[in-house]
């Protein structure tokens, strides 16, 4: 199957936000305190400061498509911290994840951003220490 790969738009960012908190409740929460979803669903799904640095291009939010259905979501912010990485359940282990990463990293390279960090879930581990991240932290409720 083909995939786009291409920045969200303003106007599909709350479908975006529906995608992630559907995969996040699923994959992500049940190693969260509820404090910790709570956070979560505050600071990143309702948050309005994200939708500013999103409207004034602080943050930047990729999305891989099939036809017009959105897959997968990938979201940096203009310093190269990656927020967010979430795919449709139905579409895990396509390599959507690892298309999406690797768009990133060619678009941070053309902003000369050398540095990449994130705070990733347990359940997202495997798959950043298999693209080559290291831990530089412990786990964070």
């Amino acid at each position: 199957m083909d995939y786009l790969i291409r920045m969200v738009n303003y106007e599909e960012i709350d479908n975006a936000f529906s995608l992630i908190w559907n995969t996040f409740s699923e994959f992500v929460a049940p190693d969260y305190s509820p404090e910790g979803i709570k956070t979560f669903r505050r600071e990143f799904i309702e948050s309005k400061d994200f939708k500013e640095r999103f409207n004034n291009g602080k943050q930047i939010m990729y999305g891989a498509y099939s036809e017009e259905r959105l897959l997968g979501v990938i979201s940096v912010s203009d310093k190269g911290n990656i927020s967010c990485l979430f795919v449709d359940k139905e579409y895990h282990r396509r390599g959507i994840a690892s298309m999406l990463f690797s768009h990133l990293v060619s678009i941070l390279k053309e902003k000369r951003i050398e540095t990449i960090a994130l705070k990733a879930s347990p359940y997202a581990l495997p798959f950043y220490h298999a693209i080559g991240f290291k831990d530089i932290d412990k786990q964070q409720d």
